[in-house]
């Protein structure tokens, strides 16, 4: 497996285990466009809609599908044996800004120190196999 695959995996299982964590938390406000399509149209009361026990199955195949293929895309173009070294720059990176700033907004979902802590963990789990 190269460095490339391995941080792919890492990230990809981080991901799963953010959507995990962040989405049982997640609530639809009712007075959003999407909130009022969903108790206008379908019924749904969105207070109590849980979109984890709703579309949590789906997390790891679309991760699976999507994330890791773009992952190893966009890392293809990098020397494989320079991955290591900068996927370790990356996350200190992001460990050392939410130690600063208590959190990194990452696509709208704040994230603490404890999160990056995280992903460096299974990028050294992955790549020091």
């Amino acid at each position: 497996m190269t460095n490339i695959e391995k941080v792919s995996a890492a990230v990809s299982e981080w991901l799963f285990n953010v959507a995990k964590s962040v989405l049982p938390k997640f609530t639809i406000p009712a007075d959003s466009s999407i909130g009022k399509f969903m108790y206008g149209i379908l019924g749904v009361n969105p207070a109590s809609y849980n979109v984890w026990s709703e579309l949590g199955f789906l997390a790891e195949p679309m991760i699976q599908a999507v994330v890791t293929p773009m992952l190893n895309a966009r890392l293809s173009g990098i020397p494989d044996d320079q991955i290591k070294d900068l996927a370790y720059k990356f996350v200190d990176a992001f460990i050392e800004q939410a130690k600063t700033k208590k959190h990194v907004n990452l696509f709208g979902i704040q994230l603490g120190e404890n999160a990056f802590v995280g992903l460096k963990d299974l990028l050294t789990q992955h790549l020091e196999e």
